[in-house]
Formats: C-alpha cells, structure tokens, sequence
C-alpha cells in the first residue's frame, strides 16, 4: 500500500486537490492596528528551513480565495520549496475587497495596509524560520498598484517585484523617489480599458491621477541606471488569437537588477493563458534567491 493510499487519496492529484481545499477553508488572522485581517497560506510539505515567501496580491473586488484557485502559485511552491501567502483585502463602502493605494473613492477609509503586510511578514519569518532576505511580492490590478506602493514605502524589505496590469498612482510616486530599486517585472494591455496605457493624469475615470506605462518603465530603468536591452517576442499557437507580447529585459552593468516589461500588445486587462505567467514570475524572482 501506498503512503498516498493509506490516507484515503487514490492519487497524488487526489492528495494536492485535498490540501487546496483545506487551504481554502482555514483562514488564519492576524490584528493589525486593533482590526482584524485575514490571509490564507500555502505550506508545501518538507518546508525547508530559511525558506522564501512570496506574498500574493487579489485585485480590487477580487479575494484571496479566486487568486490560489486561478493562479499555479501553491504547486510552484511544492514544486520549489517557499511558502505562497495571499493576504486578503477589507471590503469599501461598495462590498468590494481593496488594497489602499489612494484611489479618490478610498480616500476616506483609514487603514493602514503596508504596516498589515509587514506585521504579516514578521510574524511569518517568526513562526516558520522562513529567511529575511528571500520575500518577493506580486499582484493584480489593484493588487499590483499595492506592489508598487510597497516597493516605495518597505524600502529594502522585498526582494524583487511583479506588478501585474498595475499603474503608480501620483500621489505615491511623487514621494517614491529615493526608494532603492528593485529587480522588477511588470506586464500591461496596450488596449486595457480599466487601467489604461497612457495613463490617466487628469484622472478622467476618477480613480486618481496616475502615470502612463511608459512612464512608469522609464522610472524604473532610471532607478537601475539600465545599458543593457534583450528582446524578444511571444504568440500563441492559435492562429486565431489577435494578441502577442513583446518583452523587453532591461538589464544594468552597475548593479545585478533588471527591469522586465512585458508588453500584452492589443490585449485589455488581464494576460493570456499562452504566456505561463506564474511561471515567468517564479523564473524572474529565482535570479535573485539567495
């Protein structure tokens, strides 16, 4: 008999559906500024000590639940040995869960969310011996903002970044010019309708003043003092698919961080299935494992 069968699970996809199901269903809390906030992790067995985390960020309206179920993160993480934490955001006035990043609508809400995901990563590196050094971070739509606004405000703390279909709102950017940089992938829809390419200062959708996408690469090259540009271009295999995404792996001979742009040329807010996403984050932040 199997070590798999003697607990009841027929097959290794059997054991790995088990223990997402148990993930989903046990929430842990922490008490952050005397509320309460809650964050899901993925514990891959056999976790090595001075283990790697990598916090996931939902979008807005988004949860933490929906990200572990579309997302290949935990089976990256039992394939790769570091723990995968989804922390998950308050809800607004509108039901909508969010992470605050000072969109105009948000403004009156007085939570401190950067303070909630460095207690959150304190405590984490406490109660599992995971290492000080190896913490990256992603996100999505509003979720990615957030790793913008934490790569500004936790100077030091993570790694490297993955904002994904994310923008810099004005507001923090203007207060993010000496943070440190750090290794970055970014990926953003020509065509997105929600946080659009070129930007948005004169906040005609309402959100807020922030840059366009171009402004928010060359910021970051600037940061890393970049000399050095690889390119390279990736289609689907369906010749009916109308999208492509051209990357640009900016790279500096003065210090080891890079800046990738992935360029989802005619695609809106989101990526495509072709491009294996989680994987090419996961490949990113393994330059810099230490």
């Amino acid at each position: 008999m199997s070590l798999l069968s003697a607990f009841g699970f027929s097959t290794k996809l059997d054991y790995h559906l088990k223990k997402m199901e148990n993930d989903i269903n046990n929430p842990y809390k922490i008490s952050v500024d005397s509320i309460k906030r809650e964050y899901y992790l993925h514990i891959p067995n056999n976790l090595p000590n001075n283990a790697p985390l990598i916090m996931v960020f939902h979008g807005y309206s988004g949860n933490a639940l929906n990200t572990i179920k579309t997302t290949n993160f935990n089976q990256l993480a039992d394939k790769n040995g570091f723990i995968a934490c989804y922390p998950q955001g308050l809800i607004d006035e509108d039901k909508n869960a969010f992470w605050q990043v000072g969109y105009t609508f948000h403004k009156d809400f007085k939570v401190d969310d950067v303070k909630f995901v460095v207690k959150l990563i304190e405590k984490l590196q406490s109660e599992y011996q995971l290492s000080k050094k190896n913490i990256f971070m992603t996100g999505f739509s509003n979720g990615g903002d957030f790793c913008n606004l934490l790569s500004c405000e936790t100077d030091g703390l993570f790694k490297a970044t993955a904002p994904i279909i994310s923008c810099f709102m004005d507001e923090f950017y203007n207060n993010c010019q000496n943070a440190s940089s750090i290794p970055t992938l970014m990926l953003n829809g020509t065509n997105d309708p929600i946080t659009l390419w070129d930007g948005d200062m004169n906040d005609s959708q309402g959100y807020g003043p922030y840059l366009s996408t171009k402004a928010m690469i060359n910021f970051r090259l600037k940061q890393i003092q970049h000399d050095k540009v690889i390119r390279d271009t990736i289609i689907s295999t369906d010749s009916n698919e109308k999208t492509l995404v051209a990357i640009e792996k900016y790279s500096s001979s003065k210090s080891d961080n890079q800046v990738w742009m992935y360029s989802y040329l005619n695609g809106g807010h989101g990526y495509p299935n072709y491009l294996n996403l989680e994987e090419k984050i996961f490949s990113f932040f393994n330059f810099y494992l230490e």
